[in-house]
């Protein structure tokens, strides 16, 4: 098993947490934690892969298309 080192303010909320039975324990919690970032981040590339398919098949918008809209939003930055 691979040990991991939470920052102190994460490792006291996380302590917290189980005190109050909103969590088995820290370990549970953690490994909760990161599957949930886990689908996060894979949902995401997801996400990347579909809008890079897109523009493949020509159903993209051109960058410069993007950045002129930006820039109408937020001219002063």
């Amino acid at each position: 098993m691979t040990t991991i080192t939470l920052p102190k303010d994460l490792e006291a909320w996380a302590e917290a947490e189980v005190a109050a039975g909103r969590a088995k324990s820290v370990d549970v919690l953690t490994a909760k934690a990161v599957e949930g970032y886990r689908r996060q981040l894979e949902a995401f590339r997801a996400s990347l892969d579909e809008a890079s398919a897109d523009v493949k098949d020509g159903n993209g918008i051109p960058l410069e298309v993007v950045f002129k809209e930006l820039e109408a939003l937020y001219p002063d930055e």
